[in-house]
């Protein structure tokens, strides 16, 4: 699983800091957010060579402030659909970093295309490793899934 930690925490890591140039940190696990209200949820398939899913949700002020950087917009003037945009292009990014890291030199992967989540939060009785990042006072969150993806 070490190799998993450091391949995703370099993909979130480079991902968020070259695109957006907004400091990321590994966060403490212990102290992983809780699912509130505000938190947006993001998620993409991973079709082939394994199958899973990998998710990133974080509050929506973070959303908002990374949204406003991508755009060079100020915070007030995102909307809810320039937001969702830039959490799918950000998942879809991490999933491509992260399969890089993962599987051989030679093998191709095959993501889905990224949904916006509004339903409960995942299953307890599926397998799963979850990932704590801050940016600032924001932490947030990704979280692989699927037993075929985390035993790779």
């Amino acid at each position: 699983m070490e190799r998993y930690d450091r391949a995703i925490r370099s993909a979130v890591i480079n991902s968020v800091e070259n695109m957006l140039f907004i400091e990321v940190l590994p966060g403490d696990e212990q102290r992983s957010p809780p699912n509130e209200p505000d938190r947006l949820t993001v998620s993409i398939l991973i079709h082939a060579p394994v199958l899973g899913e990998l998710r990133l949700s974080m509050p929506e002020s973070l959303a908002t402030r990374i949204t406003a950087a991508a755009y060079c917009l100020p915070a007030k003037e995102v909307t809810d659909e320039m937001r969702s945009d830039t959490l799918a292009e950000i998942i879809n990014i991490i999933a491509g970093r992260f399969l890089n890291e993962i599987l051989d030199d030679d093998q191709s992967f095959q993501l889905g295309l990224p949904q916006i989540e509004s339903g409960p939060s995942i299953d307890q009785g599926v397998e799963q490793q979850k990932w704590t990042f801050l940016s600032d006072a924001d932490a947030f969150t990704v979280v692989a899934i699927g037993s075929d993806l985390l035993r790779r």
